[in-house]
């Protein structure tokens, strides 16, 4: 009783007599403790990222029948395979015996999935198959044992998986985002995962997105997007669940006397001329860049109440070269590590316990306090997002 106590309080802070739900509406931030208390952080995993759609990888991974690939979705161990009919599914990834991890290998192609610890056996449907000694208990039903099934849909190429079995279809929270992302530029069916980047930062996952959410700090922090990117133009809409960010290729016209006589960081020509970044709750972000052929995809995952894991992915059509994507690529980890350095700043300042709320600019940072409703939503009023979540 005394946690639920704690955990009601802190989800009351408020800015002088305004409420939570109030004072973010009218631009102040959530409440440095958000970012800082166990207790959040704990509710955010329960009532957010146990119930959200979750990126778990790609569909080429799946490309024949009897591949797998193992994942982890919000600490859930979760295996995907394409089944003999040709059917994507997911399953937790426990054995039903004894709970023991099932599949260790990150991936491969078989036929069954057998547990290393007794060979319980079961096929790609998740049925079981086989299981040692069944014959001679009289009493055991195989069907009872099956792998337990999750939610998994797809955007393009792009895999999701959510652990809440009644979750809203995917295509709910989209929405108009694979249209918005089609009317960039961005060719996603004709794109290959090519390489992955993981970082670790010392900051509270919403501070990750808090910071994707908003340029207002690229013109002072990111010289080289700046540079690219006509940040006079530069424009954002919300939407129920996601939000999307952009801005035209600067044109010799419009690049700074600095620019000018800087080469390309990368290869710019191609049909796309503009930034498009959308972010998707809760913690996925798909990035298109002005060229002819990339997407770039972050994954912000929470590994602690100050730490957070980005896994970064690059995407290419098959005609970018080695060389672009290499250009690339170091382009965007430049941009990667100066919000690493930006972010954990924001946590050192907010662990102080001299910051209590911030105020937004609501000129520039909108989709930052679109974002910072939805978490107030999902954790003041879990029943009413979530109707089957017992708190």
């Amino acid at each position: 009783m005394t946690t639920e106590r704690n955990e009601h309080a802190t989800l009351q802070a408020h800015p002088g007599h305004l409420g939570l739900q109030e004072s973010l509406q009218q631009g102040y931030t959530l409440p440095a403790e958000w970012y800082t208390d166990q207790t959040i952080f704990g509710a955010e995993q329960a009532r957010i990222f146990r119930h959200a759609w979750q990126f778990a990888g790609y569909t080429e991974q799946l490309g024949e029948r009897g591949s797998f690939f193992t994942t982890d979705v919000s600490g859930v161990p979760v295996v995907l395979t394409r089944d003999q009919q040709g059917l994507m599914r997911a399953f937790v990834n426990v054995c039903r015996h004894r709970g023991s991890i099932l599949v260790s290998a990150a991936s491969g192609c078989r036929q069954t999935l057998q547990c290393g610890y007794h060979a319980w056996t079961y096929n790609l449907d998740g049925s079981l198959r086989a299981a040692p000694g069944a014959r001679d208990e009289p009493d055991f039903d195989p069907a009872q044992f099956a792998l337990r099934s999750l939610p998994v849909e797809t955007w393009g190429p792009l895999i999701f998986v959510t652990l809440d079995v009644h979750t809203e279809p995917l295509a709910t929270v989209l929405g108009k985002l694979p249209q918005l992302t089609t009317a960039s530029g961005a060719q996603l069916d004709r794109l290959h995962h090519r390489v992955r980047h993981t970082y670790d930062i010392a900051a509270n996952w919403k501070i990750v997105v808090d910071n994707y959410l908003e340029c207002y700090h690229c013109p002072v922090a990111h010289k080289g997007f700046s540079d690219l990117i006509d940040l006079t133009k530069y424009q954002g809409a919300e939407y129920d669940w996601f939000s999307v960010q952009g801005g035209a290729l600067k044109t010799p016209s419009t690049a700074s006397p600095h620019a000018a006589h800087q080469s390309e960081p990368y290869a710019t020509q191609g049909d796309v001329q503009a930034g498009f970044y959308a972010y998707l709750w809760p913690n996925f972000t798909l990035n298109v860049y002005p060229g002819h052929g990339n997407v770039s995809i972050n994954h912000f995952l929470p590994l602690a109440v100050d730490r957070t894991r980005v896994v970064k992915d690059y995407c290419f059509v098959a005609e970018v070269g080695a060389d672009e994507e290499a250009d690339f690529v170091r382009f965007i980890d430049q941009v990667q590590e100066e919000d690493e350095a930006l972010c954990e700043s924001v946590q050192r300042g907010l662990s102080t316990g001299y910051f209590d709320q911030g105020r937004l600019m609501l000129s520039q940072e909108r989709a930052l306090r679109h974002f910072q409703q939805l978490v107030y939503r999902a954790l003041e009023n879990a029943s009413a997002i979530h109707p089957h979540t017992d708190l």
